[in-house]
């Protein structure tokens, strides 16, 4: 099986959103999915159900609710893998959130539910602009501008 990495919510968000240091990088990443299928040496992208929530509360929260549908749309295009979140999943969440909660840098729940998801399916590396999970010891964050293809 190829090797799989993660990619958080911000790398769409960045790669779709307003002028931004971080919005040619994420580009590049989601066009490099969309032609080859995969992020060559870093493997074959995965997300989880949580990122189309976060994407559509978002934009609901700034009443661009048909952006947040076509941003959801655009990534089920590029036909990457979609992990479910599972019991086991919120089990590990829950242990991840004891671990994590009186460290200095809080780590939203969103995000612990993504590393849960990712611990539960055998990966460790995920790409994303959010330096708090820099603070998870179980995950190597690659930030998108340190990406080279």
């Amino acid at each position: 099986m190829k090797n799989r990495i993660f990619l958080d919510t911000s790398v769409f968000m960045y790669a779709r959103g307003k002028e931004h240091p971080l919005k040619d990088p994420c580009g590049r990443i989601i066009l490099q999915i969309g032609n080859k299928g995969d992020l060559g040496s870093l493997g074959s992208p995965v997300i989880n159900t949580e990122v189309f929530q976060e994407i559509l509360y978002r934009y609901f929260m700034i009443e661009k609710w048909e952006t947040g549908i076509s941003v959801c749309r655009d990534i089920q295009a590029l036909d990457i893998d979609i992990l479910p979140v599972t019991a086991n999943d919120i089990d590990r969440i829950c242990d991840l959130f004891g671990k994590y909660e009186r460290k200095k840098e809080k780590i939203p729940p969103r995000d612990l539910i993504h590393a849960a998801v990712m611990l539960g399916n055998g990966i460790n590396q995920i790409i994303t602009a959010d330096r708090h999970f820099d603070s998870i010891k179980e995950i190597i964050r690659i930030s998108p501008e340190k990406i080279r293809l």
